[in-house]
């Protein structure tokens, strides 16, 4: 890759070529770094700089840069205010992770902070900071599905799975209802499981065209570290769009979607019992008859990103 661009139109397209490039392949730096690699880390050992790494992009992508996205967007800020804000913000992140092995994301980082100010346009540089947020959500991506979780296997506590606590009950009462709306077929391969879902397109339009406008797609499906029997993978969008519908997730129902802008504009497939009691915005719903195939995906999804680290790839796309 070049790491010079004659001007911003330059950059966005070699930015959306490196997207393009790891969108189910695995990018160089992420097998170098997972693989010992990278001589970075004290007394030999590599653990520390890939945990670092695997935080630092996830809050790059969902903290900084997903955050100068909304404010770029935001008319009450002028271009200028904006654009000094992203060296401000990007530098620790992009700096390190420059020493930590990820070279062409440093690269595209200095070039973005460089050619920002020269955007005629708002709408010029919104899209450049669209598309470089993109490619941080594709290497977040990546590093999660390998990240070593099997390790906390070691650290478990006491309770049993049926007596675990939630920060709240779940409340039925407070369960949404979807609408009837445009429907999709996901399908995961190599399990050879398809089911067929409704979006919230009366719920949250906006948001359900967002997805809409890029299908079809196929991603890489990965399993809940935090809250429980859910699936998540990050979609091919960065979407701002506003939410008008959301539901805790402990209150949802066994096939409910959500997709979560913040964190990585993340598909989330529930199968189970999930804990979490935060909010997040309703995608749609898998249709009752195909709900009692996802627990089989769930058990597969669980041992490919806690033990064999199989890829499971997730397609999303239109029923006609």
């Amino acid at each position: 890759m070049s790491t010079s661009f004659s001007n911003l139109s330059e950059l966005v397209t070699a930015v959306k070529a490196a997207t393009d490039a790891i969108l189910t392949t695995e990018p160089k730096e992420v097998k170098r770094i997972r693989t010992g690699g990278l001589p970075v880390g004290t007394n030999n050992q590599y653990f520390t700089t890939w945990d670092f790494v695997n935080g630092m992009i996830r809050d790059h992508s969902t903290c900084t840069w997903y955050s100068l996205l909304n404010t770029f967007e935001d008319e009450r800020f002028s271009l200028d205010q904006c654009c000094a804000l992203v060296h401000r913000f990007d530098y620790t992140f992009s700096n390190f992770l420059r020493y930590s092995g990820f070279q062409e994301m440093a690269v595209l980082a200095a070039a973005l902070t460089k050619h920002l100010p020269t955007a005629k346009t708002r709408e010029e540089a919104v899209k450049a900071v669209r598309t470089f947020l993109a490619y941080l959500n594709r290497l977040a991506a990546w590093l999660f599905h390998y990240f070593p979780w099997n390790i906390g296997k070691h650290l478990t506590y006491s309770y049993t799975t049926a007596s675990i606590p939630t920060p709240a009950d779940p409340d039925l009462s407070r369960r949404v209802h979807v609408a009837d709306g445009r429907k999709v077929r996901l399908t995961w391969q190599p399990l050879g499981i398809c089911v067929v879902a409704t979006l919230a397109t009366k719920e949250n339009p906006e948001l359900c065209e967002d997805v809409l406008r890029e299908l079809p797609f196929s991603i890489i499906q990965d399993h809940a570290v935090v809250s429980g029997e859910s699936m998540y993978a990050w979609a091919p969008v960065v979407s701002t769009a506003p939410v008008h519908v959301k539901e805790r997730q402990c209150d949802a129902p066994v096939g409910r979607i959500r997709y979560s802008q913040a964190t990585g504009n993340k598909i989330i497939v529930q199968y189970g019992r999930v804990t979490e009691d935060i909010e997040t915005p309703i995608l749609g719903e898998i249709l009752l008859q195909y709900r009692d195939r996802l627990g089989e995906v769930g058990s597969a999804v669980w041992k490919s990103t806690f033990e064999t680290k199989q890829i499971i790839l997730l397609t999303i796309e239109t029923v006609d």
